[in-house]
C-alpha cells in the first residue's frame, strides 16, 4: 500500500490542540487515505497516530458515499446485485484502491508456504500481482456484493458507513501492539499511538456503528463491531508472528480483511 504523496519521517510528535486543528488534521488524513484533496498538497502536520480518532470519520466519509450510490440505484428498482457492485466499484475509486493494494501484496507476500520473512517482504514490495493477490482481490469483491446485496437502499447506506468507519478504526490495534517491519515506507511513518488514543478511536468506530445501525437492529449495530474487533485482534498476530511486526501493505488487507468480516456478520445476522 502506497502512496505517490507519502509524508516525511520527520513529523513531530504532537496532537492538534483546538478545534481546528483537528480539522485540518481531517482534512490531511482524507487527502491521503482518498482522492479528494482537500489539502493545498503540503507536508502533513501530524503522523497519523497523533490524530488517530479521526481515521473512522475519514472511513465513515468514504462508506457515505458508496452507501449515497447504493441507495439512489436501490432506488431506481434495480437489482441488489448491481447496487452493491456499484457501491463497492465507488470505494474502490474514492480511496484509488489504497486498501485493496494492500490486501494483494499482502496475499502475495504471506500466501506461499515455506519462505523467508526477506523474501516475503521482496514480494509484497514487488508492484506485480501474483495468483494469491487476483485471488484475494477477486473473492474480496464477490464476498462484500452478495453480502450487501440483500439490504434495501436506506439499510444498504447505514450499513455501509458503519463497515467503512470501523474497519478504519481497528486499525489502531496493530499500529499500537506492533512495530513496523522496514525502516522506511508507510508503516513507519504511521507512528506509536497512545493507549487512549487507540481506545478513543476504537470507541469511536463503534459509537459510528450504533448510532446508524441501532434503528434497524441492536444485534446488527453490536455484532458485527465485535466481529470486526475480534478477527482483526488474531489477523494482526498472524501476520507479526509471519513478518515481525506490520507494514502499510498489511495495514491495508487488515482493513479489507475488516470490511469483509462487518458484512458477512450483518448479512448472517439479518438472514436470522
Amino acid at each position: 500500500m502506497t502512496s505517490p504523496n507519502d509524508p516525511p519521517n520527520d513529523l513531530p510528535g504532537h496532537r492538534p490542540s483546538s478545534f481546528d486543528e483537528w480539522l485540518q488534521a481531517f482534512k490531511e488524513q482524507v487527502s491521503f487515505f482518498t482522492g479528494l484533496k482537500l489539502t493545498d498538497g503540503s507536508a502533513p502536520r501530524w503522523q497519523l497516530a497523533d490524530v488517530l480518532p479521526v481515521l473512522p470519520v475519514v472511513g465513515g466519509v468514504v462508506g457515505l458515499a458508496a452507501g449515497l450510490v447504493y441507495a439512489i440505484v436501490r432506488g431506481m428498482a434495480a437489482p441488489g446485485w448491481l447496487a452493491a457492485a456499484l457501491a463497492v466499484g465507488t470505494s474502490v475509486l474514492v480511496t484509488r484502491a489504497l486498501h485493496e493494494d494492500g490486501l494483494a501484496d499482502t496475499a502475495d507476500g504471506l500466501g506461499p508456504h515455506a519462505l523467508e520473512t526477506p523474501r516475503r517482504l521482496e514480494i509484497m514490495r514487488d508492484s506485480r500481482n501474483g495468483t494469491f493477490g487476483v485471488l484475494a482481490l477477486a473473492l474480496t469483491v464477490l464476498i462484500k456484493v452478495a453480502c450487501l446485496a440483500q439490504f434495501g437502499g436506506g439499510a444498504g447506506l447505514t450499513l455501509l458507513i458503519a463497515t467503512h468507519a470501523m474497519s478504519r478504526a481497528v486499525l489502531a490495534y496493530p499500529l499500537l501492539a506492533f512495530s513496523p517491519v522496514r525502516p522506511d515506507g508507510l508503516g513507519v511513518l504511521a507512528g506509536k499511538p497512545s493507549d487512549n488514543d487507540v481506545w478513543l478511536t476504537v470507541g469511536i468506530g463503534v459509537a459510528l456503528c450504533v448510532l446508524t445501525l441501532s434503528g434497524q437492529s441492536l444485534s446488527l449495530a453490536i455484532l458485527p463491531p465485535l466481529a470486526v474487533m475480534v478477527t482483526t485482534w488474531f489477523a494482526a498476530r498472524w501476520i507479526a508472528e509471519r513478518i515481525g511486526g506490520y507494514t502499510g501493505d498489511t495495514l491495508g488487507a487488515l482493513e479489507q480483511k475488516a470490511e469483509v468480516v462487518f458484512l458477512v456478520t450483518a448479512a448472517l445476522v439479518i438472514a436470522h
